[in-house]
């Protein structure tokens, strides 16, 4: 085999960067309406196809929000996709994100108010973001 031949094989047999692991964040409950419940709700991303999945897991009157960060650390690539469908559904968001795009992931519970924050209990969400790459 010659050397370009050989460099030839080389590069085809490289395999493209891979997607993160799915990463799943919890919302504390609304502990005056489900004082045993153990989550509000929950936000799962799969980086496999680039799905978002919120999870309503209380029957407590309130919508589960999943709020992502993508492709940084600030407000400014901050999204918020609310399930206001009730206890025990999901709602699946199909996103479009390039291979590698950074993410960052807490899930809230609120009150749907008509804007995308308007009515969020910023004081269920986890402190800490869950992160992994699309």
């Amino acid at each position: 085999m010659t050397t370009a031949g050989a460099l030839l094989l080389a590069l085809s047999m490289t395999t493209s960067a891979s997607a993160g692991s799915t990463i799943t964040a919890y919302a504390e409950p609304d502990y005056a309406e489900t004082p045993n419940a153990a989550h509000g709700g929950k936000a799962t991303f799969k980086p496999d196809g680039e799905h978002l999945l919120i999870t309503d897991l209380a029957k407590d009157g309130h919508s589960t929000i999943g709020l992502i960060s993508i492709g940084c650390d600030t407000a400014a690539c901050n999204y918020y996709y609310w399930n206001r469908d009730g206890v025990d559904t999901t709602r699946d968001v199909n996103l479009d994100l390039a291979e590698g795009t950074h993410i960052g992931l807490k899930a809230c519970i609120g009150d749907w108010s008509g804007t995308p924050t308007g009515g969020i209990r910023f004081g269920t969400c986890a402190d800490l973001w869950e992160t992994t790459t699309a």
